[in-house]
């Protein structure tokens, strides 16, 4: 994983919505530094705050990891109706227990 590009596509984002570091730090429960150290490529994120800056910036987990969208990544809901019953209640109940972290 490239961090300084991804950092560089999260600053492009935010600076297009015209939101200061500190806003955006405001909005995913960060600190500014830290939104600093991330834009710059120096610190990586948890996947907690990946997921809040995604959706704050409206970019796609594709778009920030790869610089581009991925055609042919199957949404959740494409990959859970390929599983099983048993599989699928699984995943779910998986999934269920996440949701409070995400």
């Amino acid at each position: 994983m490239n961090y300084p590009e991804m950092g560089a596509r999260i600053k492009e984002q935010r600076k297009k919505q015209g939101l200061t570091q500190e806003r955006l730090a405001e909005m995913v429960y960060v600190t500014p530094h830290y939104i600093y150290e991330i834009e710059r490529g120096v610190k990586a994120m948890s996947l907690e705050t990946f997921v809040n800056i995604s959706e704050v910036l409206g970019l796609s987990p594709d778009y920030l990891i790869y610089g581009e969208e991925k055609e042919n990544s199957p949404t959740l809901e494409e990959l859970l109706t390929k599983l099983d019953a048993d599989h699928r209640s699984r995943a779910e109940n998986a999934f269920k227990a996440l949701l409070p972290y995400l």
